[in-house]
């Protein structure tokens, strides 16, 4: 993979070190280790902080010229807004409803290349049944929003499919998959110590959303010299 541009670079790092110190404040609050107080501020805080940094340094690179560019960066606000509020005031519906939109503006931006992903072929099927079997679980254990449960999963697995269109792209849309049917599971199925939700949850989750904008990045040529992003284009 050719080196990231400086600003994708620094925006990966940050959000890195956000997660870094969320999963750490996890860890104190669950071990009692320190002031609860003061960990549930750093942990609420650094929510808001998980995914700013890639949608700046996208920004920064020019993603906006682009209408797929600009569908990314609108799936990632959602996304920090699910992050944020989410968090704050704990509405678990609030949470799924702006991932879903956030998960419909992350297809926008994926549709165009189609073509080129594992969702055109019979891996698609794969992707499919691991949701049906996943979010069927989910959704047994999650009363009247198992519907809803269901088709969430479908959604998750129709971007990780359309993002498979390069290596960070697999590897970015299986993880972003993986985080949310693990929380899921962590909210509907089984109780989970909350340090464990923030590495099994957070970890994937920040780690998918760098490698879906390292795909970006590389698709649409981003801080590339002009010829090169012209052929990337």
């Amino acid at each position: 993979m050719p080196s990231l541009p400086r600003p994708l670079r620094a925006g990966l790092w940050v959000s890195g070190a956000v997660l870094a110190v969320n999963v750490l404040a996890a860890v104190l609050l669950d071990a009692e280790i320190g002031d609860e107080g003061v960990l549930t501020i750093v942990r609420g805080v650094t929510m808001w902080g998980l995914v700013p940094p890639i949608a700046v340094a996208l920004v920064a690179l020019g993603a906006l010229r682009h209408a797929v560019g600009v569908w990314h960066v609108v799936a990632v606000v959602l996304c920090w807004l699910g992050d944020g509020i989410g968090s704050a005031t704990g509405e678990l519906l609030v949470l799924l409803g702006l991932f879903f939109v956030a998960d419909l503006a992350f297809l926008a931006a994926l549709w165009p290349t189609r073509r080129r992903s594992l969702a055109w072929g019979w891996a698609a099927v794969g992707y499919g049944v691991v949701a049906i079997i996943s979010g069927g679980v989910i959704a047994a254990h999650a009363g009247p929003l198992a519907a809803a449960v269901v088709l969430f999963a479908l959604l998750l697995a129709a971007v990780a499919a359309l993002a498979a269109v390069d290596t960070a792209g697999l590897l970015g849309g299986l993880l972003l998959m993986a985080c949310v049917l693990v929380l899921g599971i962590g909210v509907f199925v089984i109780e989970m110590p909350d340090a464990l939700r923030a590495l099994a949850v957070l970890v994937p989750y920040v780690a998918g959303q760098a490698l879906l904008a390292v795909s970006l990045q590389q698709r649409l040529g981003l801080g590339a010299p002009a010829t090169e992003a012209a052929r990337a284009a």
